[in-house]
């Protein structure tokens, strides 16, 4: 069924955003699931790229649409596999290792599309408007209600880690950011997705390598073991139906993934790990969901 036929039909649109929401959610407690159970934290994000990688390569040979291997495909894929999983993957590993709550990293997240609407302003893909700096401030104010009360987090040393944490959704807009400038060459969503996770392999391989966190899958399957393979899945579904539903309904139709994101992996960190948030950080949703809502208004349709 073709974009023309979807896009006037928002039930299943709607749905591919929920499942998206819910997959994106539960990453965070199978991640900090894997690493607190002992897979190192660079294989775990190897492994996952790996898995992730070969699935979408085998579905992309399955529908006769491999991904492509010009320069400006290998590029483009790198760039976009680095900043867009490598790096924020391996950021969310060491902080979920050092016991920041699931359900927090999982609101940090909802920062992408304010990071994203600062970089298309300093990059001039998009004209400065003054609400939608307002929505940046109230972003801020939502991680601020996160890291300075002292009840808001476990433990006070957890701060510097919400503080590391943020690179994630950074790294996300950074990806955001490349795409829109390089204009990576138009293909199929499983050809990309299996690009995207593959391409940075050799990058992690030699940060594998050097850091000491050689690992393999052993005799046994663990809880760790178990985790990085629904991670695999979960991974590439996310990544596949992240590309159908920009190509489909647009960019500004995804960010509102960052309404569900939030709660879904609040509700997988109390059923992975028993996580009972404070009320502070709960109440810094109210900031985070405004500040998203105000990115993303048509300015044709809200400005004055």
């Amino acid at each position: 069924m073709n974009a023309t036929a979807l896009k006037p039909h928002l039930g299943w649109p709607l749905f591919m955003l929920f499942v998206t929401g819910v997959a994106y959610g539960l990453t965070y407690s199978l991640t900090g699931t894997a690493v607190r159970a002992g897979v190192p934290l660079i294989a775990y994000v190897f492994w996952l790229g790996l898995g992730a990688g070969v699935i979408m390569l085998v579905l992309s040979f399955l529908f006769r649409a491999p991904p492509g291997v010009s320069f400006a495909h290998i590029k483009g894929f790198t760039v976009t596999g680095t900043t867009g999983f490598a790096i924020p993957y391996i950021i969310v590993a060491i902080v979920l290792e050092r016991n920041l709550p699931a359900g927090v990293m999982s609101m940090i997240i909802a920062l992408a599309p304010l990071m994203t609407y600062l970089g298309a302003v300093i990059f001039r893909l998009e004209r400065a408007w003054w609400l939608r700096f307002l929505g940046l401030i109230a972003g801020i104010g939502g991680i601020v209600l996160i890291a300075v009360p002292e009840a808001s987090l476990p433990s006070p040393d957890l701060v510097v880690w919400v503080l590391i944490a943020l690179l994630v959704p950074l790294g996300y807009a950074t990806t955001t950011i490349a795409a829109a400038l390089m204009r990576p060459p138009a293909m199929d969503s499983l050809a990309f997705s299996a690009g995207f996770f593959l391409a940075p392999l050799p990058i992690l391989a030699v940060a594998m390598v050097a850091r000491g966190d050689l690992w393999v899958f052993g005799g046994t399957f663990g809880e760790g073991e178990w985790a990085l393979v629904l991670s695999m899945v979960v991974q590439g579904l996310g990544i596949y139906l992240f590309l159908e539903l920009v190509m489909l309904m647009g960019p500004v139709f995804f960010t509102t993934v960052n309404f569900i994101t939030p709660i879904t992996g609040i509700l997988f960190g109390m059923a992975f790990f028993g996580e009972r948030l404070s009320f502070w950080v709960l109440i810094a949703l109210v900031p985070l969901f405004l500040g998203l809502l105000l990115v993303i208004l048509p300015r044709k349709t809200a400005a004055p």
